[in-house]
């Protein structure tokens, strides 16, 4: 018998144990665990400093490096007492000194999970209520500032410049717009890059603040402005040449209306990146991205099938609509479409 092979259900044994691991993990955030152990101590060292239980401390403290997120190491003169320590992993995204840290990006997802996991019941039999507790918590602002801006620093930033490489040539000069650019860095890296551009970035009014304090903080306030707006009913102006649009249809009345004034606020030749989760028949990758967009659908707000959205773009008068594929956002993967105006 082949014990190394797993049985059919583990994939559902390892879902039963991740409740525990995310408590493990919102623990350790909560009471700075990452930042104290920039040096190796023992669990009895960290059960005193925080005052814990010596033994549930050092359990906790294995599953912790079980999830590499701690080091584990055994000193040659007491080798019966392990030194944890803060993996790289976690210094670089955990840390709260680190330019990188998404511990509250997390956090925000994570609880929104749990309240939403705990509300299926209510939800099989009632539908998805907008003030309920699986509904969102807190202000756009807030949230903008805080767990949204680690998501575009640390996810969203890298991942867009690396596919900027992978759309037509641009020209030195241009206008770009950021369509629903919340905290604004995607538009501001876009900026940092396109030295010779200038642009737009918008979003609703509270929103759109926190994107001019970042405007601002960048130094590229010459160069670039933030506007609040409504994207239901509003299009900042046009003679763009570039307007990046991500995640943002999945909240929109009509996404065929707002594809189309996207379209017509292009110059000639302007191109039109629309990056949004869609549905999908494969469901190793549905896995990835229900738990995230599945309130989407629920809201009655579109999570778009395959072809769906590049048949938006050719409604709404673009052509060369290149259809780029899956790209592998961390959290969930997005499908990338590209179109040109005539």
């Amino acid at each position: 018998m082949n014990f190394h092979t797993p049985h059919p259900l583990q994939p559902f044994w390892n879902i039963a144990a991740a409740p525990l691991q995310v408590q493990a993990l919102e623990q350790a955030l909560s009471l700075g665990l990452f930042d104290m152990l920039q040096q190796a101590a023992t669990a009895d060292h960290v059960a005193r400093q925080c005052q814990l239980d010596p033994t549930a401390t050092g359990l906790w403290l294995d599953l912790l490096w079980s999830m590499e997120l701690l080091t584990r190491h055994h000193l040659a003169d007491a080798p019966e007492t392990p030194h944890y320590r803060t993996a790289p992993l976690a210094l670089r995204y955990l840390h709260t000194a680190s330019e990188e840290n998404c511990a509250q990006a997390w956090l925000y997802r994570a609880r929104f999970l749990t309240r939403f996991a705990g509300q299926w019941e209510t939800l099989l039999r009632q539908g998805f209520d907008m003030r309920g507790e699986a509904a969102p918590k807190g202000s756009w602002a807030q949230a903008a500032r805080e767990q949204i801006g680690q998501e575009q620093r640390a996810v969203t930033v890298p991942a867009v410049l690396r596919l900027l490489e992978m759309l037509p040539a641009l020209p030195q000069t241009g206008r770009l717009l950021d369509l629903g650019a919340g905290p604004g860095h995607v538009g501001i890296a876009l900026a940092q890059r396109l030295t010779g551009w200038q642009g737009v970035l918008c979003d609703q009014p509270e929103t759109a603040m926190v994107a001019q304090e970042n405007i601002d903080k960048a130094s590229l306030a010459d160069r670039l402005q933030a506007l609040g707006c409504d994207l239901n009913t509003d299009m900042p102006g046009g003679g763009y040449d570039l307007i990046w649009c991500s995640a943002v249809l999945h909240f929109l009345r009509d996404p065929q209306e707002a594809v189309r004034k996207a379209a017509n606020a292009l110059n000639a030749g302007g191109l039109l990146v629309l990056a949004h989760a869609e549905q999908t028949d494969d469901p190793g990758v549905a896995a990835r991205v229900l738990p995230f967009y599945g309130t989407v659908a629920l809201r009655g707000n579109p999570l778009p099938r395959p072809g769906a959205v590049a048949a938006m773009m050719k409604a709404a008068g673009l052509h060369e609509i290149q259809s780029l594929g899956r790209i592998d956002f961390p959290m969930a993967p997005v499908w990338l479409h590209v179109g040109r105006c005539a």
